[in-house]
């Protein structure tokens, strides 16, 4: 009877050590499979997040006291940089994973997790502000889209159009603190304003119509300030307007590790922030 019950004790560890085991195979497997620079690669800077699984993660590390760039680190890599809203969030096993990348890979995890910092940490409002009446906002993912004008290239963020085709109907809105580290006119961008958050991400506004005041480079600006009113410049020297309609291109870069710009893709960012709106009477 004593050697059956060792028996018995002895398989039920030998099972539970295996699981063990393999658990910790499949998790040292994905922490292998983390590499230098991987936030300077197509897959990473696409963005392929749903919405719903910022929403869900942003929710989490709020409950949890968590660190949402080391979550959203982990499970990118996890994921292959695909992150639908089946993903499964807990406490402990993003915590021991956070541990093992942080133990195995300090460096390119580092490296990641200071990315998703730059391009999340600072974000507060939606660049259009709603009023009282009617305003509707419309966007697609046209993220690397080929554009012609100034030679083969690609759309290197999101087009925001307004339910009025307006010029000037619409004031933009910076979607964080910051400083203006760029302004003035661009051949392609037209009147545009560039600022840099504390966390280190470029986030540009395109085409607009006017300033709201006489903006200087270092000037520092709040989130949900006025930057300027949406338009239609650009495409030709300062002062071209009317070549195609009215809307807002907005963009967001980070830097690589050369120190030179490199895009993101703004749209799962900005359905996550699309309730997030300042109000205004316009």
């Amino acid at each position: 009877m004593k050697r059956l019950f060792r028996l018995c004790l002895f398989l039920q560890c030998l099972v539970g050590f295996s699981v063990w085991g393999t658990s910790y195979l499949r998790e040292y497997s994905q922490v292998e499979k983390l590499k230098t620079h991987m936030e300077e690669t197509e897959e990473f800077r696409q963005m392929q997040i749903s919405p719903e699984s910022l929403k869900r993660l942003r929710q989490f590390v709020k409950e949890e006291r968590m660190d949402f760039s080391e979550c959203l680190a982990v499970l990118l890599v996890e994921q292959d940089f695909v992150l639908d809203g089946s993903v499964e969030l807990d406490r402990e096993t993003l915590q021991r994973k956070i541990a093992l990348f942080q133990r195995k890979k300090p460096k390119p995890f580092g490296q990641l997790v200071l990315a998703c910092e730059k391009i999340f940490l600072d974000l507060v409002y939606f660049p259009l502000p709603k009023t009282k009446g009617e305003s509707k906002f419309f966007f697609e993912d046209g993220y690397g889209m080929v554009r012609s004008y100034g030679g083969n290239r690609t759309h290197e963020g999101i087009d925001i159009f307004g339910s009025s085709k307006e010029r000037s109907y619409y004031p933009v809105v910076s979607m964080t603190d910051g400083i203006v580290e760029k302004i003035g006119w661009l051949p392609l961008g037209g009147y545009r304003i560039g600022i840099l958050s504390p966390g280190g991400g470029y986030f540009y506004y395109a085409h607009l119509s006017a300033y709201e005041k006489d903006f200087q480079v270092g000037d520092r600006v709040c989130a949900g300030e006025i930057l300027g009113l949406m338009g239609d410049t650009g495409y030709g020297p300062e002062g071209t307007s009317g070549k195609f309609p009215v809307h807002l291109h907005l963009g967001i870069y980070i830097t690589d590790h050369r120190g030179e710009e490199m895009s993101v893709n703004p749209y799962p960012i900005l359905v996550l922030l699309e309730n997030q709106t300042q109000e205004y009477q316009y």
